[in-house]
């Protein structure tokens, strides 16, 4: 990324109060500094680029240098933004801790490195930030051999040692589970849900190994440890397909967090994974009901004071987990009113969307319009939903060019769906893809041009076809793709000629579904 981009990019991210602290800092320089010149034509403009931006530049400073200016506008704004961290992120502080009693220690001030060095031990104990506490140790110990050891026992110097090295342990722990947290959410992501035996062999060789870990770790006593062996347990299960299981871990997760607010990171991305989680888990059970005390968490986790990004990502999953209930039930007026209420503080600001979610949002928007009968809007949406290169071998992709080609059939460009079909059927054929029993029958239907005309022959098409439907739904790694949206329901209102709408809330209100 060019540093003008760069620029762009952390002034569009800036909050309010964080544009007047960086107006207060350099307000003496506003009449000679070209740099502000530059911070002046990017906030007011719409929609700036680089180009423009240089452009304007040289028009009121002919004389001026804009790949210095803008260089130093990057670090005062990062300068900035690391100033008003102070007091507001933990680690930040005792990182500047340290800082400061290595600036103390060059200028022989002892007594008052040693001070701070032993108020950041404390201090890293107490949050349980064991890489802080091994530095801050290190560094004092370092101090302390080139003094002497100054006033100090065996005893004591022996303790320190235990503590450094009992927080080695931790981080070592920590490092080992927090490794196979990461090759589970990798194989989720990459590869999807479990769905065949080698696939479950291969997870449960993970599981094994993980609660080995836990089991050899005091995680009772530390959040860290017992944070990450629940959210593996969780992912597990959720993977696996056993969601009332993983609704269990997550709830637990949830109270883990309530209990030890002072752990949280900042921002707070595991207690968002964990609110994600239960949510998830909720709608997969049909537990609406219960999805508004969690929705108010996430909202609490949004007005606070963190980053643009994370708030923006944030806000996304609020607004799918309150589509959710209706998307479910058909009620495509309620999901359109949604969307428009999320204009100005989702769609509007997509861009700081991760790749992914980016792709979800516009996948269920083009849901929404596929479901108001407005084609035109939703092949424009499932189009942009591809909005990176990396997710294209994703499980999701495969969802959204299902999604696309029910935009096609809308639209009635069969040329385009069989196309389409098979470049989809050549993925699904692979060895390396276990696919899902759903996209083998949607691709079918989508290509069935011999459907009945006659209203009694549709219904008995329709009978026939129903206890291939009902299969899906008695199958939990099957519902891994229906729980992204119904696509049966989608082919039963175009065999029965019903409305969409009416056929989810059917299937919404049936036990049987």
């Amino acid at each position: 990324m060019k540093r003008v981009d760069s620029v762009i990019s952390l002034i569009y991210s800036l909050s309010k109060s964080e544009k007047k602290h960086f107006s207060l800092q350099v307000v003496k320089d506003k009449e000679e500094k070209d740099y502000l010149v530059i911070y002046d034509i990017i906030t007011k403009s719409k929609q700036p680029n680089g180009n423009l931006v240089k452009d304007e530049f040289y028009k009121r400073r002919p004389n001026g240098s804009f790949e210095v200016s803008i260089q130093y506008l990057y670090e005062k704004l990062v300068e900035t933004l690391l100033t008003l961290r102070k007091k507001k992120d933990v680690y930040y502080d005792l990182l500047n801790n340290l800082c400061k009693a290595r600036m103390l220690y060059e200028r022989s001030l002892f007594e008052e490195c040693f001070e701070i060095l032993s108020d950041t031990i404390k201090q890293a104990q107490f949050y349980e930030n064991n890489e802080i506490l091994t530095l801050a140790l290190k560094l004092e110990l370092e101090y302390l051999l080139r003094l002497n050891f100054p006033n100090m026992t065996e005893q004591e110097l022996f303790h320190k040692h235990f503590i450094q090295n009992e927080a080695l342990k931790k981080i070592r722990k920590i490092t080992e589970q927090s490794s196979l947290h990461n090759l589970l959410k990798y194989r989720l992501s990459h590869i999807g849900s479990i769905r065949t035996s080698k696939q479950k062999q291969d997870m449960n060789d993970l599981m094994v190994n993980e609660l080995y870990i836990a089991a050899s770790s005091d995680s009772e006593g530390n959040f860290e440890l017992t944070r990450n062996h629940k959210l593996f347990q969780a992912n597990y299960l959720m993977g696996a397909g056993d969601y009332r299981a993983a609704l269990n871990s997550y709830r637990e997760l949830n109270l883990l967090f309530e209990q030890n607010h002072q752990f949280w990171s900042n921002p707070p991305i595991y207690y968002l994974s964990v609110l994600e989680g239960v949510l998830g888990s909720l709608r997969t059970v049909g537990g609406y009901e219960e999805m508004p005390y969690f929705l108010e968490k996430l909202r609490k986790l949004i007005v606070e004071d963190s980053s643009l990004e994370f708030k923006i990502n944030a806000t996304c999953l609020l607004f799918q987990y309150e589509l959710f209930p209706y998307l479910d039930r058909g009620d495509f007026p309620k999901c359109t009113e949604l969307m428009n209420r999320y204009k100005e503080t989702l769609y509007d600001k997509e861009a700081w969307l991760s790749p992914i979610r980016k792709s979800e949002l516009f996948l269920y928007t083009t849901l929404i319009h596929i479901g108001n009968q407005n084609y035109k809007a939703a092949k424009k949406y499932i189009s942009n939903a591809i909005v990176d290169h990396n997710i294209k071998y994703l499980p999701l992709m495969r969802t959204i060019r299902l999604v696309r080609l029910i935009a096609y059939y809308e639209t009635q460009e069969f040329e385009l769906i069989r196309y389409e079909s098979r470049s989809i059927t050549r993925n699904l054929s692979s060895p390396k893809e276990q696919t899902f029993k759903t996209e083998h029958i949607v691709l079918w239907f989508l290509n069935k041009s011999n459907l009945p005309i006659l209203r009694k022959d549709r219904e008995a098409f329709w009978e026939k076809l129903y206890p291939e439907i009902r299969e899906l739904y008695n199958d939990k790694y099957e519902n891994q793709l229906l729980r992204i949206f119904d696509f049966t329901a989608w082919i039963e209102s175009k065999i029965r000629k019903e409305n969409l709408s009416e056929v989810l809330k059917q299937r919404t209100n049936a036990k049987e579904f």
